[in-house]
């Protein structure tokens, strides 16, 4: 029988919400932060055989886009504090979450979000795993949706596999060297892999699309988001959003608040408050930046900048411009991660 090789554990902590997005190394996703403060962001990366876990924590609400490519990607809800949307359907902690399949997810992440992401490397699987992991790996890849969504499963059996993968992440957090082991590291890469199978096995209700009007107010958020990120620019008021997307403004804030319990007002000024923050890493200045994605009351910029990430416009700016790299704080073995480097070097500007 073939053996697993044995495990990798590492820590990577964030404090930038583009960080966060690029610590999923097989997830092509964009993050736009939407509630305001500090962002504190981690992801513990556990490698077993063809199994990968991905346990993210993150500390405000998150608008995530995107798709996996080439592997079977599922998500176990550890917390869900506040309101959570995947696909247009509500999330809750019975919800598996589906991230892989022929179209891109979309999901909105409460401001206290712990949830446990699951990785298949098939082909690592069928060539090196046991002929269990092989069969549960065939199950998992008939049983999976075409789409991502939300699938509803037994609670019990939930629960348990939820345990399972706890018990793997205090194991890797307070003995890694534990999971060194080739065979104990199969023995977990099979395990993990047929209880996904059994889960899908039991499932209560499949993935699929909102209904009725959900389905419609879900459509016309995605279709605002596609127009927002196909433009080198951003609409600067729900009128202007409105007019572009050919709808009444009353129906974008009901769509928004329906599908996302966001103001529309809310979600652009927090999309170009994040397309300010990524500009300053090669911007010449803070003012550039800010009047580039249109904002000219500069006191005001000031103030929902810091209210949004924690720091003034010029403290990322001088942070991005001293290190030349974003600290990621990437720790193996758990140990605490390193903060940014200070800097005197200081930019002239409104936004001191």
């Amino acid at each position: 029988m073939s053996i697993a090789a044995p495990s990798t554990v590492e820590l990577h902590r964030s404090r930038d919400i583009e960080e966060q997005a690029g610590l999923l190394s097989n997830w092509h996703q964009s993050y736009c932060q939407i509630s305001r403060g500090t962002f504190d962001g981690s992801v513990t990366v556990i490698e077993i055989g063809g199994v990968c876990i991905l346990v993210e924590r993150m500390n405000r609400v998150v608008f995530q886009r995107g798709y996996v490519a080439d592997t079977i990607a599922v998500g176990v809800p550890f917390q869900l504090n506040g309101h959570a949307r995947m696909c247009g359907q509500t999330s809750h902690t019975d919800g598996l979450h589906v991230f892989s399949g022929d179209r891109e997810f979309e999901l909105v992440s409460p401001d206290c979000y712990l949830d446990c992401n699951i990785e298949l490397d098939a082909q690592r699987i069928e060539s090196l795993g046991s002929p269990l992991a092989r069969v549960g790996l065939q199950r998992i890849a008939a049983l999976l949706p075409a789409s991502p969504g939300i699938m509803t499963v037994d609670h019990s059996l939930l629960h348990r596999f939820r345990a399972r993968l706890m018990a793997l992440f205090e194991i890797a957090s307070s003995a890694p060297h534990l999971l060194s082991d080739s065979a104990l590291c199969a023995q977990h890469e099979q395990s993990v892999v047929l209880d996904l199978a059994a889960l899908l096995e039991d499932e209560i209700s499949e993935c699929r699309p909102p209904q009725n009007n959900a389905a419609r107010d879900w459509s016309l958020v995605a279709a605002a988001r596609d127009l927002i990120e196909s433009s080198d620019t951003c609409p600067l008021s729900v009128a202007e959003l409105s007019a572009q997307l050919g709808v009444a403004t009353r129906t974008v804030y009901h769509a928004f608040q329906n599908a996302l319990d966001v103001k529309p007002v809310d979600y652009l000024r927090a999309v170009r408050l994040n397309r300010v923050r990524h500009e300053l890493q090669n911007a010449q200045s803070v003012t550039d930046a800010a009047v580039r994605w249109g904002f000219l009351h500069f006191g005001r910029f000031a103030h929902d900048y810091h209210a949004m990430f924690g720091e003034q416009p010029s403290q990322t700016w001088r942070r991005l411009h001293s290190s030349g790299t974003h600290d990621t704080g990437i720790v193996r073995g758990f140990a605490s991660g390193s903060g940014p480097g200070s800097s005197s070097k200081r930019e002239a500007g409104p936004f001191q």
